[in-house]
């Protein structure tokens, strides 16, 4: 359920958010549709609503859901990298360093 204002709620499945994305003291939150709703609660406080649903924290300000990533891949440099989602959105992120490692084991990869 996403706190879009003071008002009514609205009820989004988490298999249907693509990801996460901290904004002050908002979060955007990207569905399938070109305009992301944005939830007026901080990362902090919807990141463990939507963990166990397969999403994971990927970078300071983005959560990820697992279940649309496409491909990961190294960033353009060569030593980063960044993960591609699934259409429509094809939106690519990057990854911390810190979260290689989950990633991988999100995915029982070594």
């Amino acid at each position: 359920m996403l706190h879009v204002s003071d008002g009514p709620r609205q009820i989004v499945d988490p298999a249907d958010v693509y990801y996460l994305e901290a904004r002050d003291d908002d979060t955007r939150v990207r569905l399938r549709s070109a305009r992301p709703l944005v939830d007026m609660r901080p990362m902090r406080e919807l990141l463990p609503l939507f963990v166990p649903h397969g999403f994971l924290q990927i970078y300071r300000e983005h959560v990820v859901n697992l279940r649309r990533i496409r491909e990961i891949r190294r960033r353009d440099e060569g030593r980063d990298w960044e993960v591609k989602l699934e259409p429509p959105v094809n939106r690519v992120l990057p990854v911390s360093r810190g979260a290689l490692a989950k990633l991988w084991r999100a995915y029982q990869e070594k």
